[in-house]
């Protein structure tokens, strides 16, 4: 490509002398630069849009506008007007449009969108959001009786989740059991899913109980939903999600006031660092104490029973005690002195006073929780999100059209998927599949992954193996429910294109996936696709793909040795120095100089 700025003075050249075609061309070279500051990208795309409306290239020119955060409101309502029924053709713009102005917070003109595109689903969560649950509930109801959902059991319980909300927020007199019944249709789905072993999928579903029982401040829901949700992260081993989700449930249940559940998962969460080495056990447990005394002094105001304060207070002295925070432990066992006389446990507890001494004090100083495990994560909206996806049925341009418009990803994305939209206003059909996949790889975001699945699904020979090479930029375990497809296809390049594809997908969520595809027996093409997964296991960085790495190495199968030998000696987490230095006694004796150089070389950093 020519150099921008020589490209800018031809294309702002030509603009003055109003040859819109010529300055076009000039401008569309500029927009493909997508690394450019916010100020020079947006000059360029303003310039494009003011070309493309002189022309009556209205489908582009809004596209551009919509990315340029340009106000799309008279131009909706004059095209909404129009009474005909739209074309086939048309739906699709109509529900472009209407993701457009849904992502520009025009909730309500984006719901008369979706009814002129025949989405449902996407209609009834723009009313939601502006507001009009009478609407949105009527819409869902309908919804849960769509004959499209037969087969859908996940997609018709989100169905079911959101109009019982929307029947509790509006009072309804059958809210509760509508809540109850979508709750038992979502613990069903997520039991299914982790039967499948999709644990990611399970963990939306607890996260959707927690939520619903947030909203109706039912605690016993938010439990499970955290709790089960924790479960999840320890088992796929995210241990900084993990800790940051015992933290926030932590918070809720003081929230709540339910201090007795607070202070056990507090006792978890210090065994859970423990184990899993992680510098947090003991302020943890110290928290749990804390939890306990909170848990006793609610008993005493509200005059529960004696022996239930005594229990609280005992728990306490021994989560204090096991971190030698001896002046706490006194202050408690001193009150029990008083709690106890009617238990007739008096003599003990002073007893374990005077073995304290006169002035014991804390001896531990604990490492702090730091500050980014304080903060509540805010998770994605599956209970709209997930439905609308299963509308847009995989529709490129729509799915790429809600990128644009949402600002949480990051520019260069939403200008990738701005070009990609620009190409199919332009060329249409005419685009291409090869052409079209290669513009959705560059957008590498979670919803393209529907859109590459259905051109998998639907796609010649050729199709394949281009979405075989893209998935591979997709850092998303859903990725490996495609691969996992290619891998046991019959055709030798799609095994190929997919094994290539799975060495780009090296990240922490995905070692249990890769370590499935590895152990799998039903493989077309083992001894290749078992190396494609080592390698990528080699790359994740983490203690589990050590681990990996290490049984490999005492299996002693030569197909592997080596590459497991290149993975040790390239691992850059210093936080892996300790473990190499254990497991370097614990590999055969031909591999423990890689080890111990690879330790070395780490705790150095």
């Amino acid at each position: 490509m020519n150099d921008t700025g020589i490209v800018w003075v031809r294309a702002e050249s030509a603009m003055r002398d109003r040859r819109d075609v010529e300055a076009i061309e000039h401008l569309r070279q500029l927009i493909e630069v997508v690394d450019r500051i916010e100020f020079e990208y947006n000059e360029w795309l303003a310039a494009l849009a003011g070309c493309l409306h002189r022309l009556g290239k209205e489908e582009e020119a809004t596209l551009c506008d919509a990315y340029l955060r340009r106000s799309l409101t008279e131009r909706a309502l004059t095209e909404l007007g129009d009474e005909s029924a739209p074309s086939e053709g048309q739906r699709g713009w109509c529900g472009t449009m209407g993701i457009l102005l849904d992502g520009a917070g025009e909730h309500q003109l984006a719901a008369e969108w979706f009814e002129k595109a025949a989405m449902p689903v996407h209609r009834a969560i723009s009313l939601e959001r502006s507001h009009d649950v009478a609407a949105a509930a009527l819409i869902w109801g309908q919804l849960r009786n769509d004959e499209r959902l037969a087969g859908e059991e996940y997609i018709r319980a989100l169905v079911s989740v959101n109009y019982a909300l929307c029947s509790y927020r509006r009072g309804e007199r059958d809210a509760h059991t509508a809540i109850a019944l979508a709750i038992a249709a979502v613990e069903s789905v997520a039991d299914h899913f982790e039967t499948e072993g999709l644990r990611e999928r399970a963990f939306d579903c607890f996260q959707l109980i927690a939520r619903i029982g947030m909203e109706t401040g039912t605690f016993e829901n938010v439990a499970e939903g955290y709790l089960n949700s924790i479960r999840v992260l320890r088992d796929d081993g995210l241990r900084i999600d993990a800790l940051r989700m015992y933290y926030a449930f932590v918070q809720i249940a003081e929230e709540f006031e339910e201090h007795h559940a607070a202070a056990i998962v507090l006792r978890e969460a210090s065994d859970y660092c423990a184990k899993a080495r992680l510098p947090y056990a003991d302020i943890f447990r110290i928290r749990s104490g804390e939890m306990w005394v909170e848990a006793a002094n609610a008993g005493e105001k509200k005059r529960m029973p004696t022996q239930i304060v005594e229990n609280a207070l005992v728990s306490a002295a021994e989560a204090f005690i096991g971190v030698r925070a001896f002046a706490k432990t006194a202050a408690v066992y001193e009150r029990l002195l008083h709690v106890a006389a009617e238990s007739g446990n008096t003599a003990r507890y002073r007893r374990l006073r005077e073995r304290l001494g006169n002035s014991p004090s804390d001896e531990l100083k604990p490492t702090p929780i730091p500050d980014h495990l304080r903060q509540r994560t805010e998770y994605e909206e599956t209970w709209f999100v997930d439905p609308a996806e299963w509308e847009l049925a995989g529709d490129a341009r729509m799915s790429a059209a809600g990128i644009i418009v949402d600002r949480r990803y990051p520019d260069y994305l939403r200008r990738h998927a701005l070009l990609t939209t620009l190409d199919l206003a332009r060329f249409k059909e005419e685009l291409g599949t090869k052409r079209l996949i290669q513009r959705l790889q560059m957008i590498r975001a979670y919803p393209i992954l529907a859109v590459l699945e259905r051109l998998y699904e639907g796609g010649d020979d050729a199709t394949k193996v281009e979405v075989a090479r893209a998935v591979g930029a997709f850092r998303f375990k859903r990725s490996f429910t495609l691969l996992a497809k290619m891998l046991r296809s019959d055709s030798s390049q799609l095994r190929a294109s997919a094994e290539g594809a799975m060495g780009g997908l090296f990240f922490p969520h995905a070692q249990d996936r890769l370590r499935k595809i590895f152990e799998a027996r039903d493989l077309p093409s083992p001894e290749t696709t078992r190396g494609a997964a080592v390698r990528a296991i080699g790359r994740v960085n983490s203690v589990e793909a050590v681990e990996f790495i290490c049984e490999r190495l005492r299996d002693g199968d030569p197909t592997y040795v080596e590459q497991c030998r290149t993975a040790i000696s390239r691992l850059t987490n210093p936080e892996l120095a300790p473990i190499l230095q254990t497991q370097a006694d614990l590999v055969p004796t031909v591999h423990r100089a890689v080890f111990v150089e690879a330790a070395s070389r780490l705790a150095s950093r």
